[in-house]
């Protein structure tokens, strides 16, 4: 038998099925499901990047593990929590306008000035009073 491949993602497309399955085995050290091959690939692929680059954080594992733990409680899941870390942008469209925030240390950077708060952004954007995450799709309506 001669020597394997090295699995590449552009390698992947190509891949026919059974040779996906016995990747998957190989990659994750137990039989592949019955997945099409199409979603063999995705797996494959994250999998491919994950041993690259480096897998999950510990905080991100445990918030999806809460989640998944709600999920199957029947307790009603909202948007997952978000950190905002310094340079994130966030961006919204308000009336046709483009509006971007960047995150700073100590607060926001709009319009060339430093706001305090999101809500105080949303404000001056809207005239009207908004709640900050909430206006640009941080966190979903109260229930």
């Amino acid at each position: 038998m001669g020597r394997r491949a090295y699995v590449t993602l552009e390698r992947l497309a190509d891949m026919p099925t059974e040779e996906l399955r016995a990747e998957w085995a190989r990659r994750y050290a137990v039989p592949a499901p019955n997945l099409s091959p199409d979603q063999l690939r995705l797996g494959i692929g994250y999998r491919l990047q994950e041993q690259k680059l480096g897998g999950l954080r510990r905080s991100t594992r445990t918030m999806l593990r809460r989640m998944a733990a709600r999920s199957q409680d029947g307790t009603p899941m909202g948007p997952p929590p978000r950190k905002l870390t310094p340079g994130t942008r966030l961006v919204r469209d308000w009336h046709g306008v483009g509006h971007s925030v960047t995150v700073l240390e100590d607060g926001f950077e709009y319009d060339g000035r430093s706001w305090r708060s999101l809500t105080a952004i949303a404000k001056a954007i809207t005239g009207s009073h908004w709640n900050g995450p909430r206006f640009f799709g941080l966190s979903g309506p109260k229930t």
